[in-house]
């Protein structure tokens, strides 16, 4: 909500104001660690940016600033190589059920960020056009909403993001492609998206149906 809005603090006149561009708000959004916080903060200057709040995607009068090389993250979360992460399971036990929510919420928590990275990124870096900056907010927007309603639910069920174990494969495998714009769409927003989408399917047919597909129509 516009009543709680992000500031920064100015280091030469110690006032309190918001980022300028859409790439100073991936910035600052990308060095933000409590999910929850890092989702409204997206949200917000999603919205702000698709109605024209934030005049400018970057500053072409100053050089890009680059990214983080790893994004601030909850060190709530306890993270396990890929091979050590327990199995998921199929869905047919309350444990699996959970297990599955908590991954996807993970999944769309790290979306925020890879969101938010690539117009960090790539946007300044290769002058990109308004429509890049447009589809990315709006991506993610939805990724950070998508992660809100994850998240609530988790609380619902007596749990919390962050309470079993994850992996940041997906973090992994944007570094290796932090060289190119076209290979991080192609892996990152192609293949890791339809490996999503099939948890998804199989959350369907589990004891989440009414749940995901609402979480799917938003």
């Amino acid at each position: 909500m516009e009543a709680m809005d992000f500031t920064v603090a100015s280091a030469d006149t110690g006032c309190q104001e918001p980022p300028n561009t859409l790439v100073d708000w991936a910035l600052e959004i990308l060095s933000t660690a409590d999910p929850d916080e890092k989702a409204r903060l997206g949200d917000l200057a999603a919205s702000r940016w698709l109605r024209g709040d934030i005049p400018l995607p970057y500053d072409p009068s100053r050089p890009a600033r680059p990214p983080p090389d790893r994004p601030a993250r909850s060190a709530e979360v306890r993270l396990l190589p890929p091979s050590r992460m327990p199995k998921l399971g199929k869905g047919g036990s309350a444990q699996s059920r959970l297990a599955m929510l908590h991954s996807l919420a993970h999944t769309e928590s790290w979306a925020v960020d890879l969101s938010w990275d690539i117009v960090a990124r790539f946007g300044a870096a290769m002058r990109m056009p308004r429509d890049f900056f447009d589809d990315f907010a709006r991506v993610a927007q939805d990724e950070g909403r998508h992660y809100t309603v994850l998240s609530a639910r988790l609380r619902e069920l007596g749990s919390h993001y962050g309470a079993l174990p994850a992996h940041d494969g997906l973090w992994d495998s944007a570094m290796r492609t932090s060289h190119s714009l076209l290979a991080r769409l192609a892996v990152e927003h192609c293949v890791h998206e339809i490996v999503h989408v099939s948890t998804m399917k199989i959350s369907l047919k589990t004891g989440h149906r009414d749940f995901i597909s609402k979480l799917i129509k938003k």
